[in-house]
This record gives structure tokens, C-alpha cells and sequence, in this order.
């Protein structure tokens, strides 16, 4: 019996058997915690979309490898989109998983750290960088530093389907392995270190808000407000950080040119972390050491499951 429970971990890829490591207590606290105060309705509605994915997810990967598909021109087209599914689908339960758990964070646990977090900075630098960067403020670099904050997710994807669209399919999975175990190391460390951020909990502080145009005054309202309702904990370690690093760390490795590209548009994305007052910048560190490490052990996870799958 034990030897098949193995086996079943290991037909899976690394990446889906940790999305289910992460759906299942996110089950159990959908449970215990949907009738208490702060429990966002919606969550249960995302979760329901997740399992649909997920159990699509599994019909493609039964149906990718069909013979009978090989048999028109058709079928084919069908089998490079079914394995384009199989590959990319990951990204979608990571982000799915994150839109589901970070409403329940404090009720997992609400033991917020932010004045940890806001004496270390303290102690680091001797300032809050938040405060510090108000005298910088305009509304043409907050709009800039919002579309640069905002391309994040533009980001994570583009790279990995360019080493995909190349068929550098070793890359490729090197790549997304690494970042989506960033993802839910990421996620885990939110339960652990519970912190709402600078934005809030240095409110009363900030002598200038960070007023741009009419789109980037939309967007601060639905990321601060109609999605988070002080409800979100996910700042430390900063994924925004140390996922992104992670890419141009991967970047130079693989196509050292996109590399040199990318780096301005990768440190702009830096600095709209902390301008925003989204982060600390002891998140941001948490988030490089993150990513350096997933830099340096997400490939040899992956090659190692990946010999155990076979």
C-alpha cells in the first residue's frame, strides 16, 4: 500500500504535487473558517474554479498522449495545444492558490509581525523607506512605478513561454519549477510571518499620497481595497522580489541577452515595491534569498523528481 501511495506522488510532476500539498489545507480552512468574521465568500467560489481546473487538468493529461491523435492534421493541432495546457496550466493553480489563501491568512494566523518587521528595517537602514521615498513622490512616477509594479504577473509568464516557444524544453522546465516553488515557499511563509505592510500599518505617517492618474488611482483602489480589505497578508518574503529576480537570475543563465534587457525593467519593479509602500525591505532581502536559493536547488529538485518519476 505504501509503495502505491509513492508511486501516485511520483506521476505527478513536482509542481502539481505541491499544488495539492497547498489545496488541501486550503480545504480544511475553507471549512472550519467559512462562517467566521473576515471570511471572504468569494473564496469558496475560486476554489470551486480551482478543483474544475484541476480535474480538467488531469483529463488533459490523459488526453495529450493519445495515438489516435496523430492520425489528422487536426488531432495534431489539438496535441500541441493539449501539451501547451500541460505545461503552462501549472502557473494557473499557483495563482489560483494565492487568490484563495491570502483572505485566510489571518484567520490561520493573526498574529501579525509588522512591527517586527518595521523595527528591522530600523535597524538595517535607520529610516523606513517608505517615508524616506515620499520626497520623490510625483504623479507621473507613481503612475510609472504603478504599470511597473503591475507588469509582475506579465513578467513571470513571458520569459518561460519564450524558452518554451523555442523549444528549449530543459530551460523551460528548470525555469518554471523553480518559480512556482518560489510561489509556495512564498505562500508558506505568509501563513508563518502574517504582515499587511508598510501601506497600512505606516498610515498615519505619510505626509503625501500617491497620487498619479486616473488608472493608476483605479488600480490602488482595487489592489488596496476591493482585494485586499485589510484582510491580505503576503509580504513577507516578497514574491513580487524575489520571484522576479529569479527570472533575470535564470535570464543570464539561458539568454543572457533578454538578461540585459529585462535588468532595467526588473529594478524599476524593485523600487515600485518599496516606493508604493507595499514592502518592507526586509521583505525584499527575504525575497532574494528566496529566490537565490531556488536559483541554485529548484533545478536539482526538479532533475531529482524527475529520475525518481521514472
Amino acid at each position: 500500500m505504501k509503495n502505491k501511495i509513492i508511486k501516485s506522488i511520483f506521476r505527478l510532476r513536482l509542481e502539481e504535487f505541491m499544488a495539492l500539498v497547498l489545496l488541501i489545507p486550503m480545504l480544511f480552512f475553507l471549512i472550519i473558517f467559512n462562517d467566521k468574521e473576515g471570511f471572504r465568500a468569494s473564496n469558496i467560489d475560486r476554489f470551486l474554479i480551482t478543483l474544475v481546473v484541476f480535474f480538467l487538468f488531469l483529463v488533459i493529461i490523459k488526453l495529450k498522449d493519445l495515438n489516435s491523435l496523430q492520425d489528422s492534421r487536426i488531432g495534431r493541432w489539438i496535441s500541441v495545444l493539449l501539451n501547451f495546457l500541460r505545461e503552462t496550466l501549472p502557473f494557473a493553480f499557483c495563482i489560483s492558490i494565492y487568490t484563495n489563501m491570502h483572505d485566510m491568512v489571518h484567520l490561520v494566523n493573526p498574529n501579525d509581525v509588522d512591527a517586527y518587521l518595521i523595527a528591522w528595517d530600523e535597524y538595517i537602514l535607520g529610516i523606513q523607506p517608505a517615508l524616506y521615498l515620499e520626497q520623490f513622490i510625483t504623479p507621473n512616477l507613481t503612475d510609472f512605478m504603478y504599470f511597473s509594479y503591475g507588469m509582475f504577473l506579465i513578467y513571470v509568464l513571458f520569459f518561460p513561454f519564450m524558452l518554451y516557444a523555442k523549444g528549449d524544453m530543459t530551460a523551460f522546465r528548470e525555469t518554471t519549477v523553480s518559480i512556482i516553488l518560489t510561489f509556495y515557499i512564498g505562500y508558506i511563509g505568509y501563513v508563518i510571518f502574517p504582515a499587511v505592510g508598510p501601506k497600512f500599518t505606516l498610515s498615519h505617517l505619510f505626509e503625501t499620497s500617491l497620487t498619479g492618474s486616473s488608472v493608476s488611482d483605479q488600480i490602488s483602489f482595487i489592489m488596496d481595497y476591493q482585494i485586499s480589505a485589510f484582510t491580505r497578508r503576503d509580504c513577507f518574503p516578497s514574491l513580487h522580489n524575489g520571484i522576479i529576480l529569479l527570472i533575470l537570475l535564470f535570464a543570464f543563465k539561458y539568454k543572457r541577452s533578454f538578461g540585459l534587457l529585462f535588468l532595467p525593467f526588473a529594478i524599476s519593479l524593485f523600487i515600485s515595491t518599496l516606493y508604493l509602500r507595499y514592502h518592507y525591505f526586509v521583505d525584499m532581502i527575504a525575497g532574494y534569498i528566496l529566490a537565490i536559493l531556488m536559483f541554485l536547488i529548484g533545478p536539482k529538485l526538479y532533475r531529482w523528481w524527475s529520475i525518481m518519476r521514472h
